[in-house]
């Protein structure tokens, strides 16, 4: 089966090239510059990788826990830093573990805060309304500017991750104790 009439209607051989019509021609070359156009401004498009940007990993205890602030907690409170911000991200995160009956003093995060329970059960409430109970697994956003606080149950301990963003360098404005009239609602 080598010539035309042999292969069948509308088949050729592999021997005998399909002729290029002038249309096919001036179509495909007159593209060609549309084509390289196109394939330079996807190029121009990527964004280039800058030498300093590389991926870290800070390895667990790498960083020294410390414990939490008189004015800052009530109880034994043991605070781990995750992250902090690095330009132009805000975020900044620590793990934070409150023996039973710890918390935080009313507070207040410029953005907001986001807490992730990973152990125990804890006790979080914002001003005016109910204490509400917390549990590993449990997500708590507080919105900016609204006054809070949170720490452990009375007979039980709780850690979670607390992450909040700085505005102008600052991520906590820290106020008065809860009173232990307070945490017991």
């Amino acid at each position: 089966m080598n010539s035309p009439s042999e292969q069948g209607p509308g088949l050729r051989s592999k021997a005998a090239p399909r002729p290029l019509s002038r249309r096919i021609f001036v179509a495909t070359v007159g593209n060609l510059p549309a084509v390289a156009a196109i394939r330079r401004a996807h190029a121009e498009a990527r964004p280039t990788k800058r030498p300093e940007e590389k991926m870290e990993i800070t390895r667990v205890g790498s960083q020294p826990t410390a414990k939490g602030p008189a004015d800052w907690f009530s109880g034994t409170v043991q605070i781990d830093p995750l992250f902090q911000p690095k330009a132009p991200a805000r975020a900044a995160g620590a793990r934070v573990t409150f023996e039973p009956g710890a918390r935080t003093a009313w507070h207040t995060h410029p953005l907001g805060q986001t807490l992730i329970v990973t152990s125990g059960c804890g006790w979080v409430q914002c001003e005016g309304g109910p204490v509400e109970e917390v549990r590993p697994g449990d997500v708590v956003w507080f919105p900016p500017g609204v006054r809070h606080w949170h720490g452990a149950a009375p007979t039980t301990a709780m850690t979670h991750i607390a992450i909040q963003e700085a505005l102008d360098g600052k991520v906590v404005d820290w106020l008065e104790h809860v009173s232990d009239e307070q945490y017991r609602r």
